[in-house]
């Protein structure tokens, strides 16, 4: 009996150990919220173990503004948690506690609580980080007043203007701007703790995913680093700012100061039979989108694509061009292994702030580095460009083409290379002394290719059309 008896008491107590609950009672004093709690009564919410807001409502049954709410854990129950004023399934009416050392910016700003072992009382104030019962109505406050100039928009958004972001001021749609006076200025004030400092930026309209945010990347009023938001330093007394959707000018304005025009012209010699239908784009780095953003326009059909863009004098940024409007960006001109594409940077170019001290055009072509207005570049990987290796004739074939090699070409070793529209090799060959070589085209697809042949260190490619 024994045998049988000690395997079932140790499993007794292993149940025991692991059903094993503490009461865990949240204090929650009010008075900071006290002309204004929501009459849909206060909640705790979040983290792993409280629920959402609505599932855990807190009461105050003396009527002494202290709510309260006791629930059963596990031993060694721990979670982020937040307190509610109101029924929100968003979020919006949780306590403000950002940049408060009670709060993780990492977690949603949320309170944590720890390990809990035993029976345990926690006292807290609504957006405050007291934990002692009491609430310390902060009085060394400031008003800061934002006002927003929104000349610079094309139209502003239905859904209204939106201060957000910094992990201060919530999400778009948190804390509308109003225009009462329907000049275009945008204004709201809000109130926040003397020394108070925040990353922050305005949205045309209410959209959760950013989209409708300003753009200041490459400007300087953008922080790069925090998703080129602006940044408001310590505040220490009411404080109006003076902004302008997209700009950095701080006057009430929207004058860009010393900005400057930015043209790019591409030259598609090297893609002129296979433009997508939806067009050319400049993108990436910090400052020019994706794909789609910033499309180019060939108004005399030269198949030089441009565009012009207002930026401020030293701008810099990284950018690539697409051929099509594809989010994916596997369209985007390949650069790898060539001197203009930085293989940091996803091998896009780079554009540096010494060329933009005054208005500035930059020339380009599609997938090489010439940067003289041609598709002629001096090198690629380190191979120099020789215009004199061979000639083609016919470059437009049926059954065949010859490669005819220049002077230079004729007495050494040579590596010719074809490639079809979509970059597949269709054809190598090593060619030794001839003056001649004949490429049978007979099983080729109709399309354009593209012939290489490298001698030593000189590299030159020219194209040919198969019509069958």
């Amino acid at each position: 009996m024994k045998k049988i008896i000690l395997p079932i008491f140790v499993l007794f107590l292993t149940i025991s150990s692991v059903l094993a609950q503490v009461n865990i009672t949240f204090e929650l004093n009010t008075a900071t919220i006290a002309n204004s709690i929501d009459p849909s009564g206060l909640y705790i919410a979040g983290g792993t173990g409280f629920g959402s807001p609505g599932d855990n409502q807190l009461l105050d049954p003396d009527g002494d503004g202290i709510y309260t709410i006791t629930l059963q854990r596990e031993v060694g129950f721990s979670s982020y948690y937040i307190f509610t004023n109101g029924n929100c399934p968003d979020y919006n009416c949780k306590e403000n506690i950002a940049g408060l050392p009670c709060s993780d910016p990492a977690n949603f700003n949320d309170r944590f609580l720890p390990a809990v072992t035993s029976d345990i009382t926690v006292k807290a104030c609504f957006n405050t980080c007291d934990s002692d019962g009491t609430c310390t109505i902060v009085t060394d406050s400031v008003d800061i007043t934002f006002n927003l100039n929104t000349e610079s928009l094309a139209m502003v958004d239905p859904s209204g203007v939106f201060i957000a972001g910094g992990g201060n001021f919530g999400n778009p749609g948190d804390n509308p701007m109003v225009d009462p006076d329907g000049d275009g200025i945008y204004t709201i004030t809000i109130r926040k703790p003397m020394g108070f400092s925040s990353h922050y930026t305005f949205t045309n309209g209410n959209c959760p995913d950013y989209l409708c945010k300003e753009d200041l990347a490459g400007l300087p009023c953008g922080d790069p680093n925090s998703f080129n938001d602006r940044f408001l330093p310590a505040v220490l007394s009411d404080t109006t700012i003076l902004a302008c959707f997209g700009l950095c000018a701080s006057d009430g304005t929207c004058t860009a100061v010393d900005s400057i025009d930015l043209t790019f012209q591409l030259n598609t010699e090297s893609i002129a039979s296979m433009i997508d239908p939806s067009g050319i784009f400049l993108a990436g780095g910090a400052a020019f989108g994706n794909p789609g953003d910033n499309p180019m326009v060939d108004p005399d059909g030269d198949g030089i694509y441009t565009i012009t863009l207002r930026k401020p004098m030293g701008f810099s940024s990284h950018y690539t061009f697409t051929n099509g409007n594809c989010p994916d960006y596997l369209c985007k001109e390949d650069l790898t292994g060539l001197p203009c594409g930085d293989p940091n940077s996803f091998n896009d170019r780079f554009l540096s702030s010494d060329m933009t001290m005054t208005d500035v055009t930059v020339l380009a072509c599609f997938g090489n580095c010439a940067n003289d207005g041609s598709c002629t570049p001096s090198s690629v990987n380190g191979l120099e460009i020789d215009q004199s290796l061979f000639s083609l004739q016919p470059s437009v074939v049926q059954n065949f083409t010859s490669i005819i090699f220049g002077e230079k070409a004729i007495s050494q070793d040579k590596q010719i290379l074809v490639v079809d529209a979509v970059g597949q090799i269709v054809h190598t060959a090593d060619v030794g002394n001839e003056t001649t070589y004949r490429l049978n085209t007979t099983d080729y697809a109709n399309g354009l290719y593209f012939l290489s042949v490298v001698v030593e260190k000189r590299l030159l490619t020219r194209k040919f059309v198969v019509q069958q």
